[in-house]
């Protein structure tokens, strides 16, 4: 059994964060009903190289059960409410205010079902001046200063990849947890307000810390940005070096035969490193164009010096490390066929995780309908009448 067997969630998000959110906890045993629009999550449609379906959607809903429920009906709003009785966490990405409009909002939902815990995911949060501003990744990664740190000949650069939307998923299943395990001593649900912003602030936790009013606010900014750990050129390709800390500095200064480095007064501190960069990096660099990156990963490897060649993401695909992990599972999809793809990230000795294929949209509607208790002839007529699809 999965360590949250037992636990239904409904799940009204879209696109990445929410969506992944949901995915752990259905990794977790939980039972996800996934509620769709009659047009089916957003990114469901996305541009994608797998003919007759979107990557991004299929990795991020294994394990999932698809409802299409158009909730601008009433009778749709109400399958909702009458599902919320039972449920036992209810997540929302819509913008705030956008649920209580429909009727689904958190003070309506606990006075249903007092155990409820309800989480929103919003980009900016449910207070203050910006609640109503749209937001994704890449929005906030600019709002939170993150590509003024990735500069590239002094341009900012996002980092690409949704990283924001993940994080901010991964902490709401936190909160998510928690509130069910406070559930457990207080008998009552509670709300969650999850947000991109604190998301992106939170990854900079080492760098937001102000000493106080006598401090330069300025001060507060990453006075390392441009280091020697870093992807440099090899003779057939790209590689990322660690030397950094003294330590894997002096193993990699032998490495690369500039063992008299280590003499020297200005290379034996990090900051004294730091200051004399620009020719740490010509001359490193210089050597590394001598030998192929594998000769160069191997040679640092056995040194105990961190690297690793630069890659393509779907390299992980046939990565004996992620084989031997467990990270990797074939789900049969009823359209494609036999799917490779991601399975949990993380292994529990003492419970199980559940997997299965990405849903097809609205796949499971009358299936949980009459698991909700609706009559066939109630199913038929919501169907009739375009309610659920």
């Amino acid at each position: 059994m999965g360590a949250l067997d037992g636990v239904r969630v409904l799940d009204l998000t879209r696109y990445v964060a929410g969506p992944f959110c949901t995915l752990s906890l259905a990794d977790g045993g939980a039972d996800v009903l996934k509620i769709e629009p009659p047009g089916g999550d957003t990114i469901r449609h996305f541009p994608s190289t797998l003919e007759g379906g979107s990557r991004l959607f299929l990795g991020l809903n294994r394990g999932k059960r698809s409802l299409s429920i158009d909730l601008k009906k009433k009778r749709g709003r109400e399958i909702v409410l009458r599902m919320s009785e039972s449920a036992d966490v209810f997540i929302e990405g819509n913008r705030p205010g956008v649920a209580d409009e429909l009727g689904l909002g958190y003070e309506t939902l606990s006075q249903i079902n007092p155990r409820l815990v309800y989480a929103s995911i919003s980009a900016y949060g449910q207070k203050g001046p910006l609640r109503a501003r749209r937001g994704l990744d890449p929005i906030l990664q600019t709002d939170a200063g993150i590509p003024s740190q990735q500069t590239e000949n002094g341009h900012p650069r996002l980092v690409q990849g949704h990283f924001v939307d993940y994080f901010t998923g991964a902490l709401t299943v936190n909160a998510v947890v928690m509130a069910l395990l406070e559930r457990k001593r207080t008998g009552r649900g509670q709300y969650i307000d999850a947000c991109l912003l604190g998301s992106a602030a939170a990854m900079q936790m080492g760098r937001l810390v102000w000493a106080s009013e006598h401090e330069p606010l300025e001060n507060v900014r990453d006075a390392l940005n441009d280091r020697i750990a870093r992807i440099y050129d090899s003779a057939d390709g790209q590689f990322y070096l660690y030397m950094d800390a003294d330590g894997f500095w002096e193993r990699a200064l032998d490495v690369l035969g500039l063992g008299a480095m280590k003499k020297e007064p200005f290379y034996t501190t990090h900051l004294g490193r730091h200051a004399k960069r620009n020719e740490i990096i010509d001359e490193v660099q210089k050597i590394l164009l001598e030998k192929p990156a594998d000769k160069w990963i191997d040679l640092f490897q056995q040194a105990g010096v961190p690297c690793a060649k630069v890659r393509p993401s779907s390299a992980l695909l046939e990565d004996q490390q992620m084989r031997a992990m467990g990270f990797l599972t074939q789900e049969n999809h009823p359209e494609l066929g036999t799917l490779q793809m991601m399975g949990a990230p993380y292994r529990l000795d003492a419970a199980s995780t559940r997997e299965g294929p990405p849903p097809l949209l609205g796949e499971h509607t009358a299936e949980v309908l009459a698991e909700e208790g609706y009559l066939p002839v109630e199913i038929a007529s919501l169907r009739d009448e375009k309610v659920i699809n």
